[in-house]
């Protein structure tokens, strides 16, 4: 759509929540400096502001009622996600929703500082299920389980093809695992979708495709952006790994990444095709942790005269990459809903 087209869409759509909810607002401008991107600025005659965001996708209109619920819910816990004054959709199908401006600005770079602060907001996720039916644990299953991602994956180029290779690897060495559904799911927490001010995380943005799950999609998520200090990712790999096990972040990560690697290039998004290459060092890293854990394991239980105990041949046979299963071959599975 044009920006001559948006303007006009975020004018009618604008008028419609106005009418439909009470508010006088109007437009000020749209965000196009990364903060909020896309989304529009309002303001009223008192003076307050907030933020218009709607989506061109019609399908998505629904999600975006149906969120409304469950960030109140999450907000009611103390959550930092801006609270939303009115969720809707026009009479042209476009879903809508119009939130507090939060204060703060996004992170260049994550660095230890920050990623202290995310880990702590990360972790109020714990238990704070805002929707049991939309679970993220059951989206991650099924797209690992299909055939389809990875083909898609490796179709991408050289680099798709070893990232494909590397996570292959990556959930052999670590076996079967089970996602939880007890958590908060944000579904794109990225540095871009969090706001910081002075000392504290000001606001979590772009939370509409919220969900059920494990958080630790969200800190594979996190760890798929770009900018991080070396101190920063060895913060949030142990953070995520303490969640759950080691095991669900690396099944989590695969996932984001091929996921990524497919939708970057099929946008053709240069910097996010440019950074296929880190996706693939980070599985690396995952994988060289697992092995560096599977060899402190055999060491430590390798019997005097050279054996290992049979106990620890039986999961042994999920860690090798050389001819270890193929993940698609696993089974892996969710916790019922509720």
């Amino acid at each position: 759509m044009s920006d001559e087209g948006d303007t006009r869409t975020a004018q009618a759509v604008l008028r419609e929540a106005n009418h439909t909810h009470g508010e006088q607002f109007r437009l000020l401008r749209r965000f196009d400096d990364g903060v909020q991107s896309g989304a529009w600025l309002l303001t009223d005659d008192t003076g307050r502001q907030a933020v218009l965001k709607w989506s061109p996708d019609l399908s998505w209109a629904p999600q975006i009622e149906r969120a409304a619920t469950g960030v109140a819910k999450i907000r009611a816990a103390g959550y930092p996600t801006p609270a939303w004054l009115a969720a809707g959709t026009s009479t042209d199908g476009f879903g809508y929703q119009i939130q507090e401006l939060a204060p703060g600005h996004t992170a260049p770079q994550v660095t230890a500082h920050e990623a202290r602060l995310l880990i702590g907001v990360l972790e109020m996720h714990a238990g704070l299920d805002p929707d049991p039916q939309r679970c993220w644990s059951e989206f991650v299953t099924t797209r690992m389980a299909g055939e389809d991602l990875w083909r898609q994956t490796a179709g991408t180029g050289p680099t798709g093809r070893d990232l494909v290779d590397a996570c292959e690897r990556l959930l052999a060495a670590h076996g079967p695992v089970t996602l939880p559904t007890e958590d908060l799911v944000h579904g794109d927490f990225r540095p871009g979708n969090i706001l910081f001010d002075a000392d504290r995380v000001s606001g979590v943005i772009d939370i509409e495709a919220l969900g059920s799950g494990t958080r630790v999609f969200d800190y594979a998520t996190l760890l798929s952006a770009h900018d991080f200090t070396p101190e920063a990712l060895e913060m949030l790999y142990d953070a995520g790994e303490q969640v759950a096990g080691p095991g669900v972040l690396a099944y989590c990560f695969a996932q984001v990444a091929l996921d990524l690697t497919v939708f970057v290039h099929r946008r053709n998004l240069r910097l996010g095709i440019q950074n296929v290459g880190k996706l693939l060092e980070r599985t690396l890293v995952l994988l060289q942790r697992a092995e560096g854990r599977a060899e402190a394991l055999t060491a430590a239980d390798t019997l005097p005269w050279g054996k290992t105990p049979r106990s620890r041949r039986r999961s042994a046979a999920f860690r090798g990459p050389a001819g270890a299963p193929s993940v698609r071959d696993m089974t892996v599975s969710t916790w019922e809903q509720p």
